[in-house]
């Protein structure tokens, strides 16, 4: 595969933008929702704001796999928003983070619902060190927040994290998002993946069955996934709690990932009442460069098809506005300046969270020169790939410490 190194990641994007790639592949597959079959799309109904904004004739979404919950909740909120509007709305999924991120990078998907990538993205750390973006200029839209936890089937004699040493553990296989849950949910139990029989595991919505035929001793799921109300309809299932209360627990998780937080859910597979795990914000996000115009409608679409949607899935009441985290901080990722205006029109935006953003905007400008601060410095050094990625870790730590 070529790459650009003398070029910025935004020249990159600009070029790739009207190249054809693989995913042109995955446009044929993907799902298009046509406004001329929707009786309440016309030609008027694009606009959506008030001094004539509208909705872009056409967008392409990056998103999860078909079989996952975000595929489905995505589906949902776009054919609304063809309904409606008549936008034209092409899904690009994928199993793995660079999968879903890539459409973005290369200009070939507008938004994309996605998970913790956008984090590692925005960091320039995991996967997007090993392709050598470095960090990128990320921006969130809309924040709903999803269930993750650790299940065990009925009939286990695990009782809480703490019991899961030596236990066979799922590590699912490209899929940083994932297994940076399932470590930090370890170490609310005081434990780390070298305490645990690590499995590697090709299929995360397979878990589910996984565990039912004794593969896995756990699943580290969202507890909304279709393949769990199955286990639990076949075998019983039941959640390793995460008690909010337990100050060490969550001090153990953030310092794994800092913006993952106490949830409380009630409707997933196996359960009867309250249930206390894992709560992380399941991101639509873009680019910075985004156009506002364009990210102002659809920030204002999402509330404004709210009551059209919101009985799709089960987890779909996480869309609301009073709902989703709109704490710039809270993510560790800004907001899109379009995205912003509308939050401000309807009472979710103060200085505070303005401060946040502008804090997170900055770091990310900290960053990308840190990046280039640090290839310069392991190319004197003639580092090995390891070393380079342990370099950049530190030197990141050391010139962009951070502040949330």
């Amino acid at each position: 595969m070529p790459t650009f190194e003398s070029l910025d990641n935004q020249e990159v994007r600009l070029l790739k933008r009207h190249h054809n790639t693989v995913f042109i592949l995955l446009l044929v597959l993907g799902v298009v929702c046509a406004s001329c079959s929707n009786p309440r799309a016309s030609s008027e109904t694009l606009e959506i704001g008030e001094n004539g904004e509208q909705m872009p004739e056409d967008m392409v979404w990056s998103v999860y796999d078909i079989n996952a919950g975000g595929y489905a909740e995505a589906s949902a909120v776009a054919n609304e928003i063809t309904e409606e509007y008549g936008t034209q709305i092409r899904m690009l999924p994928s199993s793995s983070g660079v999968g879903r991120m890539m459409p973005l990078y290369l200009g070939d998907a507008d938004v994309g619902k996605i998970g913790d990538e956008v984090k590692f993205a925005f960091e320039g750390t995991e996967e997007f060190f090993d392709l050598g973006w470095g960090p990128q200029d990320m921006r969130a839209l809309w924040a709903p927040i999803s269930p993750f936890g650790i299940a065990v089937r009925e009939d286990s004699n695990i009782e809480s994290i703490e019991d899961l040493e030596g236990m066979r553990v799922p590590h699912i296989s490209g899929n940083t998002s994932i297994n940076i849950k399932t470590e930090s949910m370890l170490a609310f139990g005081g434990l780390t993946l070298d305490d645990v029989d690590v499995v590697e595991f090709n299929d995360y919505g397979g878990q589910g069955e996984a565990l039912i035929q004794g593969e896995l001793d756990i699943a580290s799921i969202n507890p909304q996934a279709g393949g769990m109300f199955e286990a639990d309809s076949l075998e019983g299932i039941r959640w390793l709690q995460m008690p909010a209360s337990d100050e060490g627990g969550w001090d153990r998780v953030h310092d794994v990932a800092s913006w993952f937080n106490p949830r409380e859910i009630d409707d997933g597979a196996g359960m009867t009442d309250d249930n206390e795990i894992l709560g992380h914000a399941y991101l639509f996000a873009g680019y910075a460069d985004q156009d506002e115009e364009d990210m102002y409608a659809f920030t204002k679409s999402m509330v404004e098809q709210y009551e059209n949607y919101e009985g799709a899935t089960a987890n779909m009441w996480t869309y609301h506005p009073d709902e989703i985290v709109t704490s710039p901080a809270a993510m560790g990722v800004p907001f899109h300046e379009g995205s912003i205006r509308y939050l401000d029109e309807i009472g979710l935006w103060d200085e505070q969270k303005q401060e946040e953003n502008d804090a997170l905007i900055e770091r990310q400008e900290d960053l990308q020169e840190a990046w280039t601060i640090v290839e310069e410095e392991a190319e004197e050094m003639n580092l090995s790939e390891d070393e380079h990625e342990e370099h950049w870790l530190e030197r990141k730590e050391e010139l962009v410490p951070e502040e949330f």
